[in-house]
């Protein structure tokens, strides 16, 4: 055996061009099949660590992933409020360790504004890591403000700069007689929470007391100073993020909420929730997973076709063979082993280019983008497509391979 992979290999340093052309085309394949499986799992983990702060979100009653979408992510349009009273009844329930209010409607140049307390950045984690500051901190004032990364850095604000408010998202309508001075930029996490601009929700109260069913009630005009604390006690918010003392009780507790018989309100359950969204995008997971593997079918289909012409090529060699003694079964076992050479050896290319690009995507990709990678490349999943890679070679090999047996019986002594 050993002498057959000595001939194989000298085989392929012959002809180390197209052996190098093969080789490189399936690592590529294989990082592009490895990257793509990669990114999915960590943009999931990363999708689904979004919503672990807290155990429950509450709502007015609408669609689960509606509410989802715009109380984690802030995306979409809230369609109703639950008052301030419910959600105060709420938080003071024995079985619940903390409750965050949040509010949803107006912007700051296509920014979304978000109404909370500055519990907020105490018990709400963004990849199982707590919020953290750039610089200053969180609202002190009524009219302080926090902004996230991307915020300060497209529009270029630093501490101590004044903005005005727009009610509504791309509203023209201005809250220019309420500026807000930036008292704290966060830290880059890769989230929404970086294109956010968060104020307090006695701010929020205050530059809408002169509004009404969404309009401005014409001369009426209110300044920042003439406002005591009693004025500015929300009336509404549009949903909170809750945590229990156990988790044992989120089921129970969320069905005693959907029988609150002071107003309708839902509670949602973020991972179900999450996972029912998952499922509904998991298709196009399924589309680059299949694309993926014809990608590499593809490829050593091509190691076969180089190997399968080079058995063409190779008459004097298969019968050098045969005049030294190899039998055509020897023939067949060097064509078989050549494949098997090639995949090992693209295999262990793709695993290091894998591992170099991690080095120095990864720091980039949390950073920018918020997903972070990581590859392991000795997983029980990974091994196992390893090991499909070479059995799919060996399998294509059998073409060139039963060619060469063929040949080599014809040159028999």
């Amino acid at each position: 055996m050993k002498i057959l992979f000595s001939l194989a290999f000298y085989s392929l340093i012959s002809r180390k061009v197209s052996v190098f052309l093969t080789i490189i085309c399936i690592s590529l394949s294989i990082i592009l099949f490895s990257s793509i499986d990669n990114f999915r799992k960590s943009a999931k983990k990363t999708f689904f660590s979004n919503a672990k702060s807290g155990d429950l979100i509450i709502s007015s009653r609408s669609g689960e992933i509606e509410s989802l979408l715009y109380l984690i992510f802030q995306i979409g349009t809230p369609t109703n409020n639950i008052r301030w009273k419910s959600f105060k009844d709420i938080q003071n329930h024995p079985d619940v360790k903390w409750a965050i209010p949040i509010s949803l409607g107006d912007s700051h140049k296509q920014y979304r504004v978000l109404g909370t307390s500055s519990d907020y950045f105490k018990k709400i984690q963004i990849k199982n890591k707590k919020l953290e500051f750039y610089k200053g901190e969180h609202f002190k004032d009524i009219f302080d403000v926090v902004i996230g990364y991307d915020v300060a850095k497209t529009l270029n604000y630093k501490l101590n700069d004044k903005i005005i408010l727009a009610h509504g998202i791309s509203s023209q309508d201005f809250h220019d007689e309420f500026p807000f001075r930036i008292n704290g930029i966060l830290k880059k996490f890769g989230s929404n929470t970086d294109k956010l601009i968060f104020v307090s929700l006695e701010a929020l109260e205050a530059i809408h007391k002169d509004w009404q069913g969404g309009f401005k009630l014409p001369n009426v005009k209110s300044k920042p100073t003439s406002f005591n604390k009693s004025d500015l006690v929300p009336k509404e918010i549009t949903g909170a993020i809750i945590k229990l003392n156990s988790k044992i009780k989120i089921f129970q507790f969320k069905r005693d909420l959907h029988k609150y018989k002071s107003e309708p309100i839902q509670a949602i359950i973020p991972g179900l929730a999450l996972t029912k969204l998952w499922q509904i995008v998991s298709f196009v997971e399924q589309i680059l997973f299949l694309i993926c593997y014809f990608v590499i079918f593809i490829t050593l289909l091509g190691m076969a076709a180089s190997i399968y012409t080079n058995v063409n090529q190779r008459n004097n060699e298969i019968a050098l063979l045969r005049v030294v003694g190899a039998s055509p079964r020897s023939i067949f076992s060097i064509l078989i082993l050549e494949g098997i050479m090639i995949s090992l050896t693209s295999i262990l290319i793709s695993i290091l280019l894998m591992l170099l690009l991690n080095i120095i995507l990864n720091p980039i990709l949390d950073r920018e983008y918020g997903i972070y990678l990581e590859y392991n490349f000795l997983s029980a999943y990974n091994v196992i497509f390893y090991c499909s890679v070479v059995l799919i070679s060996i399998l294509v090999g059998l073409i060139p391979a039963h060619r060469g047996y063929k040949k080599s019986l014809n040159s028999g002594i």
